[in-house]
């Protein structure tokens, strides 16, 4: 039986292969700017459980966001945190985050003083989800964190930490204190990627 296309092989070899190798760039391209991706971006939310002598001056999750969590025991809304769309184990995030104990004299007269309580970090789980969505990281005495995936707000029921559940921290990651959030060796790394971004994009401040 007679297959043009192996006798187009066989008497056109170089031009075979040019043939073979254009359609694999091809396929290349199109699946780099068409493809899945696999992660997508979400918003994170700082909570704490410690009190409204107490804030969390500031907190990273992999080395990114910088908030803090006020009085209230609540933070702003962070832009943002990638996340798998398929939740698997072993999955982590490195937190860092500094408390603050809030001194206020029997003096009214007085103002509000601020004192280190402690500063710590800690690879911390990212707990079972079905759906990637908004990420919170609740922060509780004695240095321990937990981090959980949902589109329901922390006073909600449906919320994976319910709000009066006494059990909770006995689940969170005790974090290892520190000295500082950061190390001279990271701030000086953190820097000279700054200065490589302004020269490669300009300064956009």
């Amino acid at each position: 039986m007679n297959f043009p296309i192996l006798n187009f092989v066989r008497w056109y070899p170089v031009t075979s292969l040019i043939l073979v190798s254009a359609l694999l760039s091809v396929c290349s391209v199109i699946y780099t700017y068409y493809k899945v991706d696999d992660h997508i971006p979400v918003s994170l939310t700082g909570i704490h459980h410690l009190g409204s002598d107490y804030r969390i001056a500031e907190f990273y999750i992999d080395k990114y966001g910088g908030d803090n969590v006020g009085e209230s025991g609540y933070s702003g809304i962070v832009c943002c945190r990638m996340l798998p769309r398929q939740w698997s184990p072993g999955l982590k995030a490195n937190v860092r985050w500094e408390i603050h104990h809030i001194v206020r004299p029997s003096d009214h007269a007085k103002p509000e003083t601020e004192e280190i309580a402690g500063i710590y970090q800690a690879q911390v789980p990212i707990e079972h989800y079905l759906k990637p969505d908004r990420l919170w990281v609740h922060f509780f005495p004695n240095g321990r964190v937990r981090i959980v995936v949902s589109p329901e707000g922390s006073d909600s029921e449906k919320h994976p930490i319910h709000p009066n559940d006494e059990q909770a921290m006995s689940q969170a990651v005790t974090g290892t204190p520190v000295n500082s959030l950061f190390t001279e060796e990271e701030i000086a790394v953190s820097r000279r990627e700054d200065a490589e971004d302004r020269r490669k994009f300009g300064d956009w401040r």
